[in-house]
């Protein structure tokens, strides 16, 4: 078999086990996936009975999603002591936004967002919900980093309300979806922000802080395709990679030791 044709026998070798490298690690089978996919619906008309003030259906769905959810093997998703906790702690507030006769119907709204776009990480979608949010927290950082550079301190205190109202809204599907070092350095700085409120300009690095932050909102909802990084396709590329260059370095020395004996029987002659 000639050079060119393991050349192109390796290449379709690599087509062919892409999808498979892609959702090797996956450890989901159908009927898993199905089952979140129904949490995800599930969650998703609880969010429209709450906007519509039909709390009190919202209340029974979520209870049926509460018993959908205890046939969840946490194994089978990969769900860890910390992701369990998170979630029962958003479905506790999401509870209490079905039934609290205090809360004000746009705070029920946050807190059921909140529910359901943590239960849409667990889907395995293309694009999870979380990602759409970038603006309802640039914006408002944005506006916060102008308001302090003009001392303008009532702007800044509202800015830093509705950021932090947008923020926990999309926290818990933070924690869930992305690495901890990334989400732990954005809510440290939350933290930060908040804790020098009353009193920004006693913090020399406010300003400086906020442009961290919008930076890294860049950087969290950046485009990024999630399978370049996946250790089983980086390890189908290297191997079927590798053969190929290994073919082309074979070829080639075949053809310089051609051209070599060549030389020397011209030398003979």
């Amino acid at each position: 078999m000639n050079v060119r044709k393991i050349i192109i026998l390796l290449s379709v070798i690599l087509l062919c086990l892409l999808p498979y490298a892609v959702h090797a690690d996956s450890g989901i089978d159908q009927e898993d996936r199905e089952l979140w996919r129904e949490l995800n619906k599930t969650s998703d008309t609880i969010l429209q009975y709450v906007k519509e003030q039909r709390y009190e259906e919202a209340k029974q769905l979520l209870n049926h999603f509460s018993k959908q959810f205890l046939t969840v093997r946490s194994s089978d998703f990969n769900l860890s002591m910390n992701d369990l906790r998170v979630i029962v702690s958003t479905y506790e507030s999401a509870e209490q936004a079905s039934t609290s006769m205090s809360m004000s119907h746009e705070d029920r709204v946050r807190a059921v967002s909140s529910f359901r776009l943590l239960v849409d990480v667990y889907d395995s979608s293309e694009h999870h919900l979380w990602k759409n949010t970038k603006e309802s927290l640039e914006s408002p950082l944005t506006g916060m980093a102008e308001a302090f550079e003009n001392e303008d301190w009532t702007t800044y205190q509202k800015q830093l309300n509705r950021f932090l109202k947008g923020y926990e809204v999309v926290r818990p599907a933070w924690q869930a979806a992305l690495e901890p070092h990334v989400y732990q350095r954005f809510d440290s700085q939350v933290v930060y922000a908040e804790r020098h409120r009353h009193e920004p300009l006693a913090a020399s690095n406010l300003l400086s802080t906020l442009s961290v932050m919008l930076s890294d909102l860049d950087m969290i909802y950046g485009d990024v395709d999630e399978s370049t990084s996946d250790p089983s396709l980086i390890w189908v590329i290297l191997t079927i990679g590798g053969a190929i260059v290994f073919a082309l370095t074979y070829a080639g020395w075949k053809k310089y030791e051609g051209q070599r004996e060549e030389r020397k029987v011209r030398r003979r002659e």
